[in-house]
């Protein structure tokens, strides 16, 4: 073999190396294990509500600010709380009542519509909402329906929002985000795997 043969089969060689040494980069990356979030639930909202909000200037729709009611977020699957535990129905409650609070934060008028006729008066407290329908007035000034679902995973929690123009049904701005798992639940029912987390439920048992 020549010297200019010599040559070629050592560039064919260091070529055939770097291709292999191409496709095994990737298996050699290490992969970031997911860390327990420091944020609050409320920033999560907040993020949520800005995503969403920001859609509205690019809605045919809106030719004036929308009255905007906001309801309970339900599972995706199931659409109701018929079936949820109490840690769920008050995460499906308290994401409600955060998004209305932002609602009224980035400047929409928010209407309540659990506001009952009359407030009543108990021992050691006063109440002013209600679920009851024979307690509440019916009509209302909203035009904009805030709601949406979510989905349990092993280590977050996806939220799907969005704002419905209730004459027409049609959806003016719809997000997906996520919510850490341990932002809904004390550290100490939070239990790591490898890269998963699992919930630890009151008696010890993994969720």
């Amino acid at each position: 073999m020549n010297w200019l043969g010599l040559v070629t089969v050592g560039l064919l060689t260091g070529t055939v190396l770097l291709g292999c040494a191409g496709r095994m980069a990737p298996e050699q990356l290490p992969v970031a294990a997911s860390e327990l979030s420091p944020q609050p639930l409320g920033f999560y909202t907040e993020r949520l509500a800005r995503q969403l909000f920001a859609q509205l200037d690019d809605s045919p729709l809106w030719l004036a600010r929308p009255q905007i009611a906001v309801s309970s977020f339900l599972p995706a699957t199931a659409l109701n709380l018929r079936d949820a535990n109490t840690e769920q129905r008050d995460f499906a409650n308290q994401l409600s009542e955060s998004m209305l609070g932002h609602s009224r934060q980035f400047g929409y008028a928010v209407y309540e519509y659990r506001l009952s006729n009359e407030v009543m008066l108990a021992d050691n407290y006063e109440q002013a909402l209600s679920r009851q329908l024979a307690d509440i007035n019916r009509k209302g000034e909203a035009n904009t329906l805030l709601t949406g679902t979510y989905t349990q995973q092993q280590d977050a929690v996806i939220v799907n929002a969005r704002l419905i123009h209730i004459p027409s049904k049609q959806v003016l701005a719809a997000v997906t985000d996520y919510i850490p798992a341990n932002v809904l639940w004390s550290t100490q029912q939070i239990n790591k795997r490898g890269a998963m987390f699992y919930r630890q439920g009151p008696a010890g048992e993994n969720k």
